[in-house]
């Protein structure tokens, strides 16, 4: 019994090293291929000095290459530092824009990061007035019809989030759909409904991209507004039965 209880054990724990060793060996392959494909000192070096070349088509192939290179791997920009004080004056400015358009795009990165979570607090703090009725496991939260005029009031200014919506009319009447404009975004009416779509019944209209944190307003074809729902950050869908509307 000893010997077979062994047994068991020494084939499970075979069959975890087997298991853990294909699971590992992927990830090095890719981590080797990473470092395989990351730019070499040799290679910055050589297009540095092809940014003094005479010829603009070499030039500026040059310059889109380093572009390339510190867009795709960090270690570019600590290699190509090192030539920021050029004896060729052309070649140290043409680097030090470089630089400088990618300490741009870390910033402008860092600071819509930052603007969002700052949306995203302000946000939850106005959605806690109003109330929710349903959150979906897709992110979609179906909110109380009736609390339609608080949900002008949601600041929602960013988002990182494109998702797709789809909307089905299973009811024997036609139903509209609308979003609703965050107020502070007045280039599009702010705080308004917008009207969107008409749904016939046993239709279903795709929102093929619509945004996260956007208030749609479903509505009979008199405008009473039969449901208020706000999406999530999966792609979510809304489905209309008889005079209940739930989204499943």
């Amino acid at each position: 019994m000893t010997h077979s209880l062994n047994t068991i054990l020494s084939k499970s724990s075979l069959g975890f090293i087997i298991i853990s060793l294909c699971w590992a060996f992927p990830l090095l392959a890719k981590q080797e291929q990473s470092e395989a494909n990351a730019p070499g000192e040799d290679q910055v070096s050589a297009l540095v000095e092809r940014l003094g070349d005479e010829d603009f088509t070499t030039r500026k192939q040059a310059f889109q290459n380093l572009e390339k290179m510190l867009a795709d791997d960090d270690k570019a920009g600590d290699m190509l530092k090192k030539f920021e004080q050029h004896e060729d004056p052309e070649i140290g400015t043409r680097i030090q824009s470089l630089l400088q358009k990618q300490q741009d795009k870390i910033l402008a990165q860092e600071k819509k990061k930052k603007q969002h979570a700052n949306d995203r607090l302000e946000f939850l703090e106005q959605i806690a007035k109003i109330k929710v009725l349903e959150k979906r496991a897709d992110g979609v939260w179906r909110l109380d019809p009736a609390d339609e005029n608080k949900a002008r009031s949601l600041a929602k200014k960013t988002s990182l989030h494109k998702i797709k919506l789809s909307i089905t009319n299973q009811s024997k009447d036609p139903l509209k759909v609308y979003y609703m404009c965050a107020c502070k975004h007045k280039d599009e009416g702010g705080g308004n409904r917008k009207y969107h779509a008409k749904i016939e019944p046993g239709k279903t209209h795709n929102c093929k991209e619509t945004w996260e944190q956007r208030i749609y307003v479903i509505t009979d074809i008199d405008d009473k507004a039969l449901g208020l729902y706000l999406t999530g950050e999966q792609n979510g869908r809304i489905e209309i039965k008889g005079a209940a509307i739930e989204n499943q």
